[in-house]
């Protein structure tokens, strides 16, 4: 810590071991749910030909980099909360170890961010401009491509900045820290740092969720003025009253959960490159545990709002228990990112419905 005279910065006690608990316990909490529950989801779309949309292809892409985030950086960050250490270790490997694994980190978590900001897109063409398919499947593939582009463009600057560099009077102990390549000396007084921390949180924060607002807001309104076509019955307007609940809860609790995940680590990023006192270590810790729950809260959403994928992991389950569980999709029930299904409550034949970085690495 790099402490002003003219302007000391309070000490912030360690944490104690009922915390180091809690965090570890929270943390492994997230990986049973985590890795399980996003295999889930991919195996339900790919198995289940009714599923294949491209609403649910973009989910599945997202999957695939909670899945990354959740086999590459919870059990490093798992290790470090119960067994804390700051020092690294010498040789190629571990150099190269340094510089891949917030690499990754960054890129699932990158990812994750823009693919839901590409079904935030899906959504709103398919509600908004449902006359019309305006995203495709290969219009989804090059926007699962262009995700994993862009995510690993940004998080390039790892590769070139994360280093492993020796501690000056203490032969023999290295660190895995972000460096770009300045003496440990000089790294509160550069400016790579900052800017890099700027960019990653508008690129992968500020930017997604203005998006991600202005698009579910625009849904919402939609799908609360709609009017069903034709004259409406008693029962079709339950349906639809139903119906618009569901998605209204989903959307909002969906952008609600990743603005909430994400801030903390955004806000300890901030008071680390650019506050004059490193921030409380219990701040860290639960800005890395929200976020990286974030990864085992998205399957729950999908099975709390999403019938069909009730469903289908109902008939995996079922086959691993040699039953035979397979259901239709009901008429009435809502059903987000499904073509010519349900979707207020109305079968819409002919019509088509496609469907911050992370703080340095956790034991730097």
């Amino acid at each position: 810590m790099y402490n002003s005279t003219q302007n000391p910065c309070p000490t912030h006690p360690d944490l104690s071991k009922a915390a180091r608990s809690g965090l570890a316990f929270g943390f492994i909490l997230s990986m049973l749910i985590s890795f399980p529950g996003n295999i889930l989801v991919i195996v339900t779309v790919v198995t289940n030909r009714r599923m294949r949309t491209v609403t649910n292809y973009l989910i599945v892409n997202m999957a695939v980099a909670d899945l990354l985030l959740t086999v590459f950086n919870m059990p490093s960050t798992t290790s470090t909360v119960i067994s804390p250490s700051y020092f690294w270790y010498t040789g190629e490997f571990w150099i190269a170890m340094c510089k891949l694994l917030p690499f990754i980190q960054s890129v699932s978590v990158a990812s994750s961010v823009l693919n839901m900001t590409a079904i935030a897109v899906d959504r709103f063409f398919a509600v908004v401009l449902p006359l019309r398919r305006y995203i495709t499947f290969n219009v989804a593939y090059i926007m699962m491509a262009a995700v994993w582009v862009v995510a690993i463009g940004v998080s390039a600057p790892f590769l070139y900045a994360q280093n492993v560099i020796s501690f000056p009077g203490m032969p023999g102990k290295v660190a895995c820290m972000e460096t770009w390549k300045h003496p440990i000396e000089q790294l509160m007084e550069i400016s790579e740092p900052k800017d890099f921390t700027v960019v990653l949180f508008v690129v992968f924060y500020v930017l997604p969720l203005i998006v991600m607002s202005v698009l579910y807001s625009v849904v919402i309104y939609k799908l609360w003025i709609r009017k069903l076509p034709g004259q409406r019955s008693e029962l079709n307007q339950q349906r639809a009253d139903r119906s618009k609940k569901k998605v209204l809860r989903m959307l909002l609790i969906v952008l609600l959960l990743f603005a909430l995940c994400w801030l903390p680590v955004h806000v300890t990023s901030f008071i680390l490159f650019f506050g004059t006192c490193s921030p409380p270590p219990i701040l860290t810790w639960i800005g890395y545990l929200l976020s990286q729950g974030n990864s085992a809260i998205n399957p729950c959403i999908y099975v709390i709002f999403n019938e069909s994928y009730r469903q289908g992991f109902a008939r995996l389950v079922c086959c691993l228990c040699r039953r035979k569980g397979s259901r239709m999709v009901r008429p009435g029930v809502t059903v987000i990112g499904m073509d010519n299904t349900y979707i207020d409550g109305v079968t819409r034949s002919n019509i088509a419905s496609p469907s911050p970085r992370m703080l340095r690495d956790t034991y730097t």
